[in-house]
């Protein structure tokens, strides 16, 4: 058995993950309601496979029109954060997007361009 602390962190994080992934899945499963197709980073205890190292769910748009590359977080938003995503270069026909799930409010979405 290990020191406690050490225990208590590692569920701590556990519970993050899992937080973070439900809340990937949501944002998925709204795109997907809204006819996107969606892919969702991979998320393994060793590995994380972000987009461009920033972009949890990738949507494409029902018409093919636009690429939907969204950042999801909860309850808030570092600014180096916010400033990674403003600065990303991308094709005009890709946009950026942060969703922040806000307890008992749903999702607060900001759009850069």
């Amino acid at each position: 058995m290990g020191h406690p602390l050490i225990e208590n962190l590692k569920g701590e994080n556990v519970n993050a993950v899992a937080k973070g992934k439900r809340k990937e899945k949501l944002c998925a499963d709204e795109l997907k309601a809204k006819g996107y197709r969606t892919w969702k980073t991979i998320r393994h205890r060793f590995l994380n496979i972000d987009l461009f190292g920033l972009f949890d769910v990738v949507g494409l748009a029902p018409d093919g029109s636009h690429l939907l590359f969204i950042q999801v977080k909860s309850e808030r938003v570092a600014n180096e954060v916010r400033d990674r995503v403003r600065t990303l270069k991308m094709p005009p026909a890709c946009r950026k997007e942060i969703w922040i799930w806000k307890a008992r409010r749903g999702w607060v979405k900001e759009v850069y361009d």
